[in-house]
């Protein structure tokens, strides 16, 4: 028993000696701190260069922006912005008829306008909501059948996009020069593809707003606002409802066989003249009307084939008082 005290643990003898071997060879710590140091400064030295080549990158794309952007932008921004309040504005509240006693609907195809056309109901949470809802705006006729060749807002928000605060605020704040990278492409291509037609915009003179009250302007009421956007000016209000006719014609030309008449009567062309017709009424100028019921065409080349028939060449006169030789 008094043998137990002078036990030892057995090591291997790695090296054969007399002296005893401990079990795991001793880690090279001094080499592996050294590579830890170099990995270290390495990544250090390339997250560096990494941020320099960032910080330059975007100095680079804010130096541009700022010199030959900034104008346009800011132009843009606030263009928008009575856009986007005149509009919110005047879908909360209903029309009140209104006009400037200086107004010339006719003058204003001098000069560069912008058109809008939305239902009230997709405004009614903002501002902030104008810009996404307009782009679902399907072309009409009102500006037209005013003799107007307005800019579409849908477009001007469509291509603008890279001049609002928000796009430089997010290019200031990337944090990799990948990111800077798609911004600078990014802000190339768009300046050749959208610039012209923002350049162009920016300058408009004057805003028309037309605010549908119900599902389609044939059935409901619509409010229109004209604005003056270099002083913000309201320059025309009003609550219009669409009654118009479509007058079709047509020739037949030698042997020809008429075809059956089409009515356009509730074509959406019809219905826009008729607001559009309206709108020059109220600003005191002459527009187009209708006194007596649409014509019957068919009823006055029945007569016209009778009077043909019977050898003479007589004047024959429709239901609306339209005088067919």
């Amino acid at each position: 028993m008094s043998d137990i005290h002078d036990l030892k643990p057995a090591r291997p003898d790695a090296g054969g000696g007399s002296e005893p071997k401990t079990y795991m060879p001793r880690l090279p710590w001094r080499w592996i701190g050294g590579l830890g140091l170099f990995l270290s400064l390495s990544i250090g030295t390339c997250h560096i260069r990494d941020k320099q080549e960032t910080d330059a990158l975007r100095a680079s794309v804010m130096k541009a922006y700022n010199e030959q952007l900034l104008p346009i932008a800011e132009r843009y921004q606030d263009v928008a912005k009575k856009i986007r309040n005149d509009t919110a504005g005047a879908a909360s509240r209903p029309a009140e008829t209104y006009v400037d006693p200086r107004l010339k609907l006719d003058a204003l195809g001098s000069g560069k306008g912008l058109y809008l056309r939305l239902p009230s109901t997709a405004v009614i949470k903002g501002p902030e909501q104008v810009s996404s809802a307009s782009l679902d705006m399907p072309p009409d006729a009102i500006a037209r059948c005013l003799g107007l060749d307005p800019m579409p807002v849908p477009e001007l928000f469509a291509r603008g996009g890279f001049l609002e605060k928000e796009w430089i605020e997010r290019a200031n704040e990337a944090d990799s020069v990948l990111k800077l990278r798609v911004v600078a492409e990014e802000l190339k291509q768009r300046s050749v593809r959208d610039l012209p037609f923002l350049a162009e915009a920016v300058t408009a003179q004057w805003f028309m707003l037309v605010l549908e009250r119900g599902d389609n302007r044939r059935d409901a009421p619509v409010d229109a606002y004209l604005w003056d956007l270099r002083s913000n000016k309201l320059l025309l209000s009003t609550h219009a409802k669409a009654a118009g006719s479509l007058i079709s014609a047509r020739i037949a030309v030698g042997g020809a066989t008429p075809g059956n008449y089409a009515s356009g009567a509730q074509t959406g062309a019809a219905q826009d003249c008729s607001i559009a017709s309206q709108l020059r009424s109220i600003a005191g100028e002459q527009g187009a009307t209708f006194a007596s019921p649409a014509p019957e065409p068919q009823k006055a080349l029945e007569a016209y084939a009778r009077s043909v028939s019977d050898g003479g060449s007589v004047a024959v006169q429709s239901d609306a008082g339209v005088v067919l030789r």
